[in-house]
């Protein structure tokens, strides 16, 4: 009896320790219900920050040329989202694509948006909080925001805890997003 139930308990912290784990709001850190972004703040929301460019002292010879693009869409309530999608010739239409992204997770509760999440602002710098669900934590971005540009200087990180200490605001790396306005933005609301 008292081997079943050890071999019980083993099971379920094994199957425990393998379902993904879905995060709403309250699991953020930087998730508040009062959250208002200031009307004199550099970054828009009435749009999109499209990825533009990619350096590295490090190493300049990085390739920019990527098969999938990748944009920032931030909303005045703290929400922020990263979407990636296919490379085209073409201007995308960037409200259909958020629209079509968001429309996904909603039907499906099970899949995120994949780095959706929320930011806060301190001056110019941003720090952008999102879920890691295969390592069940958070990754923290940190970049500036600057006239019409978004510039992420150690994107995706572990360190930090999301503190505004300039030991993460590296300047030996850059992806450099530019501000592109979609019509009715405000419209869409995130679903988290």
């Amino acid at each position: 009896m008292k081997r079943d139930l050890i071999a019980y308990i083993i099971l379920v912290f094994a199957f425990d320790s393998c379902s993904q784990k879905f995060y709403t709001k309250s699991d953020y850190s930087f998730y508040n219900e009062n959250f208002e972004l200031s009307e004199e703040s550099l970054l828009k929301t009435n749009g999109v920050y499209v990825l533009e460019s990619i350096w590295s002292s490090v190493d300049n010879k990085i390739n920019i040329e990527k098969e999938k693009e990748s944009l920032y869409i931030f909303h005045k309530t703290g929400q922020s989202n990263m979407i990636m999608m296919s490379n085209t010739d073409s201007v995308p239409d960037y409200r259909k694509i958020i629209i079509d992204n968001y429309n996904r997770s909603k039907k499906n509760k099970n899949i995120g948006t994949l780095f959706q999440g929320y930011y806060q602002l301190k001056a110019n710098k941003i720090i952008i909080e999102n879920a890691n669900s295969a390592l069940r934590r958070f990754n923290y971005s940190y970049g500036y925001v600057e006239n019409d540009k978004l510039i992420i200087v150690k994107p995706n990180s572990l360190q930090g805890d999301g503190k505004f200490e300039d030991k993460y605001f590296l300047q030996t790396y850059k992806e450099t997003y530019v501000f592109v306005p979609v019509e009715n933005l405000d419209s869409i609301l995130p679903n988290w």
